[in-house]
């Protein structure tokens, strides 16, 4: 359909150009999700920590290692459910935080350059203080090897937390933390890529290499069918989990192959959707006046009529828009809930944790997490704003960049994923890891709420520049 059938009202466009400007700060929207996922997440840990101190223990790591997937004849593609949920299901989170990266870097607060350079530097500085203080404990030991888990930030809690505080911070600093909790989960997962990857498989990693660029080609070409792009990405997920690279690699890298652009620009939108609206009026009109039934059911014409407004509402969105709707509440109230539910569970007896308590990588993983985090974030952001390499959202202060750092101490989920990887043959590291990720989580969520009730009044009282 021509898009000059009706003139455009400029009061319309002007307001509706304001609508998709505002919604084009998907961030609003992303934090208000996050809290409903945090609270699953909290309630899946507890029972995971319920079930791994009770009778149920056995039936739990039964469960985890029971082996399901595909049967085709003698083809058979199998893993057990852990490992479905650790590398299928995380690849759907990666795919998302992938998404969402981008979707802020094109077209949300992460486009301005002075912004984006300061909250990189910030999960930067998260990421290296806390490995260099881990590393520095458990050097020498075979727990050094998990250096990368206390690096990455759990979005979900740390948004949870801090909405709770909501009325005591500025609404930067929510900004500020999603975005460093983003380029903390990229960064860990190309650490783990990098790191932590085993027995390289050279066929399958040109593979995945092929496929991805048959993914920007797609992309180039202007195709955007879901269809095309899930059916490529499940045969990357293929490639990079057989690679020997970890698979949720392939969710990061899909996310980047999906298309940004519309078919249909916002002024040809508005005059597509009047020129339906007149017609469609136009047909109902006639009805009324002929006596016949109101109901669509029995109005082909009309019903044309919608298919075309949706038809048209389709173009004038993108496949990364429909991906995320489509995928942030899947995420936040089933995948990250069956991690914790697998993962988080640790015996928690007097026994265990002053065991744990002894430990290098338990000590490690707490003194990274509550110390490293907050003195890393702090220190870079420091350091790029007394060169001038970036600034701060406007309204937020140094004081909340120090909440930020204590507020990404909560690693959970991530550090529990990497601690999974690091020390995949050595169950009694992994359970001194959990109990460190445990506690560690607690005292800075705890520490994160002090500190922006205490700092509160403070940042009041100054008069905004």
């Amino acid at each position: 359909m021509k898009s000059s059938r009706h003139p455009v009202d400029p009061t319309l466009q002007s307001f509706f150009e304001k609508r998709v400007e505002s919604f084009f700060t998907p961030l609003e929207k992303f934090v208000h999700k996050q809290t409903t996922a945090a609270l699953l997440l909290a309630l899946a840990t507890v029972i995971a920590l319920f079930l791994a101190n009770s009778s149920w223990a056995g039936i739990m790591k039964h469960l985890a290692e029971l082996e399901t997937g595909v049967v085709f004849d003698r083809w058979q593609f199998l893993l057990p459910v852990k490992e479905w949920i650790g590398s299928g299901f995380m690849a759907l989170f990666f795919f998302l935080i992938g998404l969402e990266l981008k979707r802020e870097t094109l077209a949300g607060r992460l486009r301005h350059p002075q912004q984006i350079s300061l909250i990189i530097m910030a999960a930067l500085g998260g990421m290296i203080l806390p490995a260099l203080i881990y590393w520095g404990i458990n050097h020498g030991t075979a727990g050094a090897h998990g250096w990368a888990i206390p690096m990455a930030t759990d979005t979900a809690f740390a948004i949870g937390v801090l909405a709770l505080l909501a009325r005591k911070v500025s609404y930067g600093i929510s900004i500020f933390l999603t975005a460093m909790a983003i380029f903390d989960d990229i960064g860990a997962i190309a650490i783990l890529s990098l790191f932590y990857a085993h027995d390289i498989q050279i066929g399958a990693l040109l593979l995945a290499i092929v496929t991805l660029a048959a993914l920007f080609f797609v992309n180039v070409a202007g195709v955007r069918s879901n269809w095309i792009y899930g059916c490529l990405g499940l045969v990357l997920w293929l490639c990079v989990y057989h690679s020997g690279i970890h698979a949720t690699l392939a969710g990061l890298l899909l996310a980047i192959t999906i298309p940004a652009r519309t078919r249909l620009g916002q002024t040809g939108f508005l005059a597509e959707v009047k020129g339906l609206v007149s017609i469609f009026e136009t047909k109902q009109q006639e009805r009324h006046r002929l006596g016949l039934d109101e109901k669509i059911l029995g109005a082909d014409d009309q019903h044309s009529l919608t298919t075309e407004f949706e038809e048209t509402i389709r173009a004038a969105s993108t496949p990364l828009q429909r991906w995320e709707t489509f995928l942030i509440y899947p995420i936040g109230i089933i995948v990250l809930p069956l991690f914790a539910l697998f993962n988080a569970g640790v015996a928690l007896s007097g026994h265990e944790i002053a065991a744990a308590m002894q430990s290098p990588v338990t000590i490690g993983i707490i003194a990274g997490l509550v110390i490293g985090k907050p003195l890393g974030v702090a220190l870079f952001v420091y350091a790029g704003l007394f060169f001038n390499i970036g600034k701060l959202p406007e309204g937020m202060r140094f004081t909340e960049v120090i909440g930020v750092g204590l507020l990404g101490g909560i690693g959970f989920t991530m550090s529990l994923f990497v601690a999974m990887l690091g020390f995949e043959h050595a169950p009694q590291m992994v359970d001194s890891a959990k109990t460190g990720i445990i506690f560690a989580s607690l005292i800075s969520a705890t520490l994160a709420s002090l500190w922006i009730i205490l700092t509160y009044h403070y940042r009041k009282a100054i008069i905004p520049t």
